[in-house]
C-alpha cells in the first residue's frame, strides 16, 4: 500500500503508530524509516540490511539462513537492491515456507516511511519497482506499507499497470477537516506545559487565549507540522519562558539570538523541498505571482489561481506552469482543472525570511518589477492603452503599485 500526502500531514505519524500497533500484535517483521539529515537514513545503502537483520530477529529460523547469505557472499551489500532482496529475505523466507513454516497465521508487515527523503528520484523508484519484483511471485505474503510524499515522479513509478495490480493507495483525505484535532493537540500540549515546565509559575493565566489557539490552529492550514513545530519550540527549553516564546511565535518579540529558531524544523522540511526543484528561478516566478501578487489583486478580482491563467500571464506554453508546480507537491496542490492551493499558509513566511529561507527568499519588490515588466509586455503586444489594460489579470492592479 501507497500511503501519500503532503509535507506536514501527518504520514510519518501514522506510519510509527502502525509499526507500534503491527509490533504490539507481532505483525511487524521489519520497518525502515527514511530521514533526509541522517546520514545512515537518507540512502538505500543500509535499507536491505536493515530489512533483513529485523527479519532474523522477528523470524529466528531465518537466521541462519540470511548468515548463509552473507557468508556466501560477503560483497552482497554492494550489490542491487533487487539481488540483496532476493538473496537475503525472499529466498530465506521461501525456504522456510517451503520446509513447512507457516506464514498466513496472522499477517506479516513490513513499514517503510519517508521513502521522499531517500536520496535519488532513481533510487527511489528503483526501491518500489524491486519491492514489487521480489514479492510478487513470492509464496510468502508480506503486507508493505509505503508511506511518502506524492511527488511527481513516485506518482509515476506507481501508474504502470503493472505496479498498479499490486498496489493499493491511500490518500490522507481533503474531505477530513483536521482543524479540530489540530485545536485540540494545541490546547492539550500548552495544558501540558502550564503543569509541567520549570518556569510555569512565571506563565501567566489564563494563558493562551482561545483566540490565539485558534491563531495558531488556522496558521497550521491542517497540516500538523507547524502545530508540532510551535509547542516543541515554546516548550521544548526549560531555561526559557514559554509565553514569551509564543510572542515570539506570533512576531510580537524578536528570537533571542541566531541559535533561537522558532521554525528549524519547518526550515529544514521546505529547504528539503525546493532543493529537490529543477527550475528554481521558474518555481519562484510561479510563486511570486501567487503569494505576492495575487493577495493584492484579490483586492479587484484579479487573482491567478490555475495554471491556465498563469501560463498566459507568464507567456509560456500551455501546461508549463503545471509542469512546474508539479516539483512542490508536497507543499502545492494542483486539481483536475488546474486551479491551484497552497497548502501550507506558512510557506510564505519562510519565502519572505532571507534568514530562513537563504539562496529560496523571496524579495517582494523583485516580484513586484517582474510583474510589471509582464504587465508592459502583455499591454505592447495587445497594442492596448492604460484603461484597456485592465481586462488583464494584475496589470490594472499594477498601474496603481508603480
Amino acid at each position: 500500500m501507497w500511503l501519500y500526502g503532503a509535507a506536514g500531514a501527518g504520514k510519518s505519524a501514522i506510519a510509527h503508530t502502525l509499526a507500534e500497533i503491527c509490533e504490539t500484535c507481532g505483525w511487524l517483521v521489519a520497518s525502515f524509516f527514511f530521514w533526509k539529515t541522517a546520514g545512515e537514513r537518507n540512502n538505500a545503502n543500509r535499507f536491505v540490511a536493515t530489512i533483513a537483520h529485523q527479519i532474523a530477529l522477528t523470524i529466528p529460523l531465518s537466521r541462519e539462513l540470511i548468515a548463509a547469505a552473507v557468508d556466501y557472499n560477503p560483497f552482497i551489500f554492494e550489490q542491487s537492491v533487487d539481488v540483496q532482496l532476493s538473496k537475503l529475505i525472499i529466498d530465506p523466507l521461501e525456504q522456510l515456507f517451503s520446509s513447512g513454516l507457516i506464514f498466513d497465521i496472522s499477517p506479516l508487515v513490513i513499514i517503510i516511511d519517508g521513502l521522499d527523503e531517500c536520496q535519488g528520484r532513481d533510487v527511489q523508484s528503483g526501491i518500489v519497482k524491486s519491492l514489487v519484483a521480489a514479492f510478487r511471485h513470492s509464496s510468502v505474503r508480506i503486507r508493505i506499507l509505503i508511506a511518502s510524499r506524492p511527488e511527481i515522479h513516485l506518482q509515476s513509478t506507481f501508474n504502470p499497470n503493472s505496479i498498479q495490480s499490486h498496489v493499493s493507495r491511500l490518500a490522507l483525505s481533503e474531505e477530513y477537516s483536521s482543524e479540530k484535532d489540530i485545536y485540540l493537540f494545541l490546547k492539550d500540549s500548552f495544558d501540558k506545559i502550564r503543569r509541567e515546565h520549570p518556569l510555569a509559575s512565571y506563565i501567566p493565566s489564563p494563558w493562551p487565549s482561545a483566540n490565539v489557539l485558534w491563531e495558531l490552529t488556522q496558521k497550521s492550514s491542517g497540516q500538523f507540522i507547524f502545530a508540532s513545530t510551535t509547542v516543541k519550540y515554546i516548550g521544548g527549553d526549560p531555561h526559557q519562558l514559554p509565553h514569551r516564546r509564543l510572542d515570539v511565535i506570533r512576531r510580537l518579540q524578536p528570537p533571542k539570538g541566531e541559535k533561537d529558531m522558532p521554525y528549524a524544523e519547518l526550515n529544514s522540511l521546505y529547504h528539503h523541498v525546493l532543493s529537490n526543484v529543477d527550475t528554481i528561478e521558474a518555481v519562484k516566478l510561479v510563486l511570486g505571482t501567487l503569494i505576492v501578487v495575487n493577495p493584492q489583486a484579490d483586492d479587484y478580482g484579479m487573482g491567478i489561481y490555475s495554471t491556465h491563467e498563469m501560463d498566459k500571464w507568464l507567456f509560456w506554453e500551455p501546461g508549463e506552469s503545471e509542469a512546474c508546480l508539479s516539483q512542490l507537491a508536497s507543499v502545492i496542490e494542483c486539481d483536475a482543472d488546474g486551479e491551484v492551493s497552497i497548502l501550507h499558509a506558512s510557506l510564505s513566511d519562510f519565502l519572505f525570511d532571507s534568514s530562513r529561507s537563504h539562496q529560496f527568499y523571496l524579495c517582494r519588490e523583485s516580484v513586484w518589477g517582474d510583474s510589471a515588466s509582464l504587465g508592459l509586455r502583455h499591454l505592447r503586444k495587445q497594442g492596448c492603452d492604460r484603461i484597456s489594460a485592465c481586462r488583464f489579470h494584475p496589470v490594472e492592479l499594477l498601474f496603481f503599485e508603480y
